[in-house]
């Protein structure tokens, strides 16, 4: 028996029921932040998982047109906290487009991560400071593939903050 090309049963599905599956994804609310040249930056991402134990990875998915992306590629470094239940609007906030708030992190406390000197929020629930490893295009966002070098707990107890509590369809 002759194999058969692996797409010819696959019928496309309409776009609404594609993204009504994909929202059923259970995801987290993530502050990814980046300093280059002496800049800061930092966004909301949702689609953020680990990639590996040894050595520790993680992988966060950035939109093609943001800041950010460019940034991170260019530092080489970035970091990602980890947002508690009761930092909604830092997760708004941080979701803007830079054009509507050029200084994201202002009014939000941070501190510098160990290595690279990347900021990290000191009121989320935890941390991770990577180095990029690889990063890979995928339509209108870029998987970025990140070594953990340095990780931190900052608050024992409380609960992370999901898109579904937030009330966002997406962050990224």
């Amino acid at each position: 028996m002759a194999p058969r090309a692996a797409h010819a049963n696959i019928q496309r599905v309409d776009d609404a029921t594609t993204r009504a599956a994909l929202r059923l994804f259970p995801y987290g609310l993530y502050a990814v932040t980046v300093r280059h040249e002496g800049e800061e930056h930092a966004s909301t991402a949702s689609w953020v998982t680990q990639a590996s134990f040894h050595p520790p990875m993680v992988a966060v998915v950035i939109e093609n047109t943001s800041k950010t992306i460019g940034m991170v590629r260019d530092a080489h470094h970035f970091a990602i906290s980890i947002l508690h239940e009761g930092q909604r609007e830092i997760a708004e906030k941080l979701g803007r487009p830079s054009s509507a708030t050029s200084q994201k992190l202002k009014g939000i406390k941070t501190k510098p991560a160990p290595a690279s000197g990347v900021p990290v929020l000191a009121d989320a629930l935890g941390w991770v400071e990577c180095r990029v490893v690889a990063t890979l295009p995928g339509g209108d966002h870029t998987l970025v593939l990140g070594e953990v070098v340095e990780a931190g707990i900052e608050r024992d107890g409380a609960k992370p903050l999901t898109l579904e509590q937030a009330g966002f369809t997406y962050s990224g």
